[in-house]
């Protein structure tokens, strides 16, 4: 096919008198250089002259440019064009550097919300506790219509997490019960199978689970299929087996399990798929993970790590940052390549999280941010340049509470729901959440939503335009 903008190479050309290196160049070798540069690169060149403007905005060129983004936002490329590849560019761009295409501030309509690990947000859906004397609630607010709807449990029950998917309501209360909600017909199921779980996540329309193992016991991992009320035992590991990660794919009804050996240098990787249908094992292989020329001990891999999980489509990602507070290690599984990667970020000395270890949260299986209370600000973990960096936070005039909680001189106190509260999360009293097209903090006056879609700005009924704190930031 030919370029349109081959058409335009010679706008330009013979105007000015210095040497153009990269008009002379042939097409085939700037289309090798842009394989060293990002959308932000691209987008600037294209503003330098008219001939760079033609070059860079050349068919090859935008197709490869667009397909990079479009796979560090993790989207398919359907129904997508080259007319589109700027919108897409700069949507990664704003992700990598905190700058949303809009920011506000959204009041608890609700009065008095617990702020703890009971913030959950998962496509466009943001779920929060509203606490109360005989009953608490926990409200789904819709951000794409507004519309908001609540569940009921009595107020003695203990909610140890709550997780969202596509179409479910996942809560777990005390005594191990898991509640399910489907979200469009409130239609409720329970299942009361075991009292602690080391690990659970929803996918769709599948609830996953690893019980917490007793002394020596074997490691289960399960799987509850909400379509149809059946809980099944999928695979079982001897002690002192550890999986790693983990990844649940719903659509082709596969599991797959990682066993990390740390003590062999490079590591050694044993990965098992399962049929999620009868428990069947489908594959098993055995491969030595390539560490980047770092040398993980087992030591680093255990213990009390700042470490998240996130599913990004057919991506699953594990992040850890190691005992340090100055590394962190992702391991990036890609189920449509079968392929098991490991990346480092490194934090500069100004962003080191010794001091808390706050909750991280991956909008894409490249960018994570994280709550950094010390700094005062998000920092941006960015595995696909291996660089951490600290965007300062700054508050809207209405979180006045946050503001006082982010005083290093006032003494905090630990939250109280939430198997994730500590000592340790409670201090910032902000909240992360959110993907690719949202991020938000939330804190005991509201939620600061920041919106990175060019094409998902809603105007929310309880939302007010962001304001800011002048002695913030």
């Amino acid at each position: 096919m030919e370029d349109k903008g081959n058409h335009e190479l010679a706008a330009g050309r013979g105007k000015h008198e210095y040497f153009d290196i990269v008009g002379e160049l042939p097409l085939e070798l700037v289309i090798h250089v842009v394989e060293y540069l990002d959308g932000a690169d691209i987008v600037r060149s294209q503003r330098v002259s008219k001939r760079w403007r033609a070059i860079f905005s050349c068919d090859r060129i935008t197709e490869r440019v667009l397909s990079r983004a479009l796979d560090a936002l993790d989207m398919e490329s359907t129904n997508v064009t080259t007319t589109d590849a700027i919108k897409y560019i700069r949507w990664l761009h704003n992700l990598q550097t905190a700058r949303p295409v809009k920011k506000v501030f959204l009041p608890w309509p609700d009065g008095s919300v617990e702020i703890s690990n009971s913030i959950v947000y998962h496509s466009r859906r943001l779920c929060y506790i509203i606490p109360g004397d005989s009953e608490n609630k926990v409200a789904m607010l819709d951000l794409e219509t507004g519309k908001r709807s609540t569940w009921t449990y009595t107020a003695d029950e203990y909610l140890d997490f709550v997780l969202l998917s596509d179409r479910y309501l996942v809560m777990g209360v005390e005594r191990g019960v898991i509640e399910a909600w489907n979200i469009q017909t409130s239609e409720r199921l329970a299942l009361e199978a075991f009292c602690s779980y080391n690990f659970i996540t929803v996918i769709k329309d599948k609830v996953l689970f690893i019980p917490t193992p007793i002394e020596r016991s074997p490691l289960q991992v399960w799987v509850w299929d909400l379509r149809t009320d059946r809980l099944q035992n999928i695979c079982t590991f001897t002690y002192p087996v550890r999986l790693d990660t983990i990844h649940l794919d719903a659509d082709d009804n596969v599991l797959v399990t990682f066993e990390i050996d740390w003590v062999e240098h490079p590591p050694l990787v044993q990965q098992t798929k399962w049929s999620l249908s009868g428990g069947e094992l489908l594959d098993r292989k055995t491969f030595q993970l390539s560490p980047a020329n770092h040398r993980v001990h087992e030591h680093d891999t255990r213990g009390r790590n700042i470490r998240w999980n996130a599913t990004h489509s057919h991506k699953e990602v594990t992040g850890m940052c190691f005992k340090d507070r100055n590394t962190s290690m992702i391991l990036s599984y890609n189920y449509a390549t079968d392929r098991l990667s490991v990346r480092w970020i490194a934090c500069a000395e100004s962003i080191k999280h010794n001091e808390v270890p706050g909750r991280c949260i991956s909008l894409t299986s490249d960018i994570s941010y994280r709550w950094a209370h010390l700094h005062k600000g998000i920092a941006i973990h960015n595995a696909a340049t291996g660089v951490a960096t600290l965007h300062l936070y700054q508050l809207d005039k209405r979180e006045i509470r946050a503001c006082k909680l982010l005083d290093p001189h006032v003494r905090k106190e630990p939250g109280r729901v939430g198997s994730w509260t500590t000592c340790f999360d409670s201090p910032a009293s902000l909240r992360p959440f959110g993907d690719r097209e949202v991020f938000g903090l939330a804190s005991d006056d509201g939620v600061q939503l920041w919106f990175f879609n060019p094409d998902f700005v809603p105007d929310l009924p309880f939302a007010e335009p962001f304001l800011a704190m002048q002695e913030s930031g």
